[in-house]
């Protein structure tokens, strides 16, 4: 093996630019996308609350007879029991009532903390219905 003189301690300088450049460049990478998974879950867990909370707007009359008949969703009623819930925990979402179905959405907004990425946004969807009790599976 030949070694020429003026190549010698190439690799390791190479080395000592490109190791902490690779090794930034990963541990943002694995931060940032953490960050991300963690606002996707925060706003579905929200979005979800929210939507639980939402669907038990019941039309009062209905509860209050108590004749064991089917308990409807009041629209409005349960838009804004969605809405005072995404209120409470400090989010701001969508929110739709289709006829026993409470849909939000909720969206999070997370900045890069390492890679030059930006904010992002970051949505989740849920739904929920107002169930009574189990009489027969369902298909």
């Amino acid at each position: 093996m030949i070694v020429q003189r003026g190549e010698r301690g190439s690799v390791t300088l190479f080395m000592a630019i490109v190791a902490p450049a690779l090794f930034i460049g990963v541990t943002g990478l694995v931060f940032d996308a953490g960050n991300i998974l963690t606002a996707k879950r925060e706003a579905l867990n929200v979005a979800q609350q929210a939507a639980r909370a939402g669907a038990q707007g019941l039309v009062t009359e209905d509860v209050r007879e108590g004749t064991g008949g089917a308990q409807l969703l009041d629209p409005d009623r349960a838009a804004a029991r969605a809405q005072e819930y995404l209120a409470a925990v400090g989010r701001i979402g969508a929110v739709s009532v289709s006829g026993q179905v409470v849909t939000v959405t909720v969206t999070v907004q997370r900045r890069a903390q390492i890679l030059p990425f930006g904010t992002r946004s970051i949505s989740a969807t849920s739904q929920a219905r107002n169930v009574r009790g189990v009489v027969e599976a369902e298909t």
